[in-house]
């Protein structure tokens, strides 16, 4: 008896689950629509993201300062599921574009809402579209906005960090910018690699202090350098509660 009534809750939450994702996507996609900057379109998204984590019952803790004012940055963290973009949205009170994998614009929803924020879509199967991705990275961060990637380029699911690609780290020293590492511990337990819908929980989110780029050395091995104290900021911070 109690099984059937876990198992009917569980049904329960996830349409009430499905249907605030679905109202806050089409009521963010319906305002987009008026709006022109990309900044303001950011702002919106992060609105969104709050509202619809509250309604599902994930909640965040955030450790250390979120990147202010005083230059861009290249924001990197572990990728964990498909909530770690509204994640960052919610929890980090800052302006930033972030990478995302093409595919997604297949989605027309998706597709006019990452467009509106100025975010980033790069084609993971071909080196053209990997390359261009950097040069419009390197672009943004001029622009003076920051940029939040997933190194990993795929999910980990809090089991174990996966090797970072270089694109963030080139990117960061051909910018002349710091990396600002991110970890998100918490998020298997509330959307388990094993789930087709995350479920209510916490999540804490630890960023850590600006790594800049090394003065000495060349290309290469300054963004190497950055790799490696990203990754194992990440990998000390990201642990299975």
């Amino acid at each position: 008896m109690s099984a059937t009534l876990r198992r009917l809750g569980r049904a329960a939450y996830v349409a009430y689950g499905a249907s605030v994702i679905a109202a806050v996507m089409l009521g963010l996609w319906l305002v987009t629509g008026f709006v022109r900057s990309a900044r303001r379109a950011v702002a919106l998204q992060r609105v969104a993201s709050r509202l619809m984590l509250a309604a599902l019952g994930c909640r965040f803790t955030v450790r250390g300062a979120a990147p202010a004012s005083g230059g861009a940055r290249v924001l990197v963290a572990n990728h964990t599921s498909y909530l770690d973009i509204p994640l960052m949205l919610a929890a980090l009170d800052c302006d930033f574009a972030f990478v995302t994998k093409h595919e997604l614009l297949e989605w027309p929803i998706i597709a006019r809402i990452t467009r509106a924020g100025g975010h980033i879509p790069v084609d993971r199967e071909r080196a053209p579209s990997r390359a261009a991705v950097v040069a419009r990275i390197v672009k943004t961060l001029r622009a003076g906005r920051n940029v939040l990637l997933f190194p990993e380029g795929t999910f980990s699911f809090d089991d174990g960090l996966r090797p970072f690609h270089a694109g963030a780290f080139k990117s960061a020293v051909a910018a002349g910018v710091p990396v600002v590492p991110i970890a998100l511990e918490g998020v298997a337990e509330v959307w388990s690699q094993h789930a087709r819908f995350p479920r209510a929980g916490r999540v804490e989110i630890r960023v850590g202090e600006p790594l800049a780029p090394p003065p000495d050395g060349d290309e290469e091995a300054r963004a190497e350098a950055l790799r490696a104290a990203a990754h194992a900021f990440i990998a000390a911070h990201a642990r299975p509660r």
